[in-house]
């Protein structure tokens, strides 16, 4: 965790002017904290290898051995780095991890999400190597969600970057929110053709242990926090199967609905007559050198409890097109002065809204977190980047 005097500093540098990115001469700002070097994603916490005679009692204190001496690890990789990297908010409930990997053994095809904005500050490196080679009979799919909110030529840059990443043999979709029925169409067809060739004879024990049910295909959904993957079930059932929040760790435990929809498979084998998806808790996976200002404009730091939004704010000042002023149409606070900064951003749209503390001071921290919430929600501002290098 950030350290007293650290938040104290970023809060005096709210009144320092704003340096617009193309003035910086740097659209990719993004990248100056190195999120596309997968040296900045420590292992994953994996189950640890268990026998089928072991007790409820006995798997659970070997998990959270396993927990306690993984947390250590990380704690040891952030103290052994020379460049005093942070770790972010990362997932510390060991249940939720515990979930994950129910899901990961359950499911035949994984459908791993990511937020279109910037997807790297989403997928984990780390899950697709475990699943690659721990599972490699799995089949994964690799899901852009909120495209909605992104130019389509920088979606299809996303997904060609995203294929040579991780592999040509894993599918790279967008799901738009205004496309839903087409963006679902494509996402049951790809699933039906990257589970051919699968069938009850080459499904893992645990699997079919769970789900009893040898012509049953299994779907899981995982992703962070705040990706789009409740909207996504929910629009695919075509009802409200889970809450939407937008407050990281809001789903506890993972859930499982059947899909009665088989056809959108569009397998003429039958060798599946049922699905089953499995939606997983929203995970955040341990990152190095994410800062804060990050986990809050992407979702997995909740900005109730943001110490300090001035830093957050700056961020997005200085990187959305049209300027955050105009966005808001927002006027100095004196009239002589039209070199904005943080503060002054939050002070002008307090004012606009009206909001004000007990003995009318303008309420900058609540108009500073309304700001964050709309860039999140991608309300009026939209923060989105091209992948690493790309022009």
């Amino acid at each position: 965790m950030e350290s007293k005097a650290a938040i104290e500093a970023r809060k005096k540098d709210a009144t320092r002017e704003l340096v617009y990115a193309e003035d910086r001469g740097n659209a990719q700002s993004i990248y100056a904290y190195d999120i596309q070097d997968p040296a900045n994603q420590p292992r994953i916490l994996t189950k640890p290898k268990w026998f089928r005679d072991m007790s409820p009692d006995e798997l659970n204190e070997m998990d959270d051995q396993a927990f306690k001496e993984w947390v250590e690890y990380l704690e040891q990789e952030g103290m052994d780095r020379e460049d005093g990297a942070q770790l972010n908010l990362y997932e510390r409930n060991v249940e939720v991890w515990r979930q994950l990997w129910r899901v990961i053994e359950r499911s035949s095809v994984l459908v791993h999400l990511a937020d279109a904005r910037c997807p790297l500050l989403h997928i984990s490196d780390q899950l697709m190597t475990h699943i690659r080679t721990q599972f490699p009979w799995k089949r994964v799919v690799l899901v852009l969600t909120k495209t909605d909110l992104v130019e389509k030529d920088r979606v299809q840059k996303w997904s060609s970057y995203l294929q040579t990443r991780y592999g040509h043999d894993i599918p790279v979709l967008a799901y738009s929110r205004d496309e839903v029925d087409e963006s679902n169409t494509t996402l049951m067809r790809t699933i039906g053709q990257v589970s051919t060739g699968m069938d009850h004879h080459n499904l893992d024990d645990d699997s079919m242990t769970e789900t009893k049910h040898k012509d049953t295909l299994t779907i899981g959904f995982v992703g962070e926090p705040n990706v789009g993957k409740s909207s996504l079930l929910n629009s695919l059932f075509d009802r409200k199967l889970v809450s939407v929040s937008a407050t990281p760790g809001h789903t506890k435990h993972l859930q499982t609905h059947y899909f009665e929809r088989v056809e959108m498979l569009e397998r003429s084998d039958g060798v599946f007559s049922r699905v089953l998806v499995c939606d997983c808790p929203g995970v955040v996976f341990p990152r190095f050198n994410v800062p804060v200002l990050l986990q809050i404009l992407f979702g997995s730091f909740p900005i109730a409890q943001t110490r300090e939004p001035f830093s957050a704010v700056r961020f997005i000042a200085e990187n959305c097109v049209p300027h955050l002023h105009e966005v808001y149409k927002l006027k100095p606070m004196e009239e002589d002065d039209d070199e904005w900064c943080p503060y002054t951003l939050c002070e002008s749209y307090a004012q606009l809204r009206g909001f004000r503390v007990k003995g009318g001071k303008l309420d900058v921290h609540r108009a500073a977190n309304t700001l964050l919430r709309d860039t999140l929600n991608g309300k009026k501002v939209v923060l989105s980047f091209p992948p690493p290098a790309a022009t």
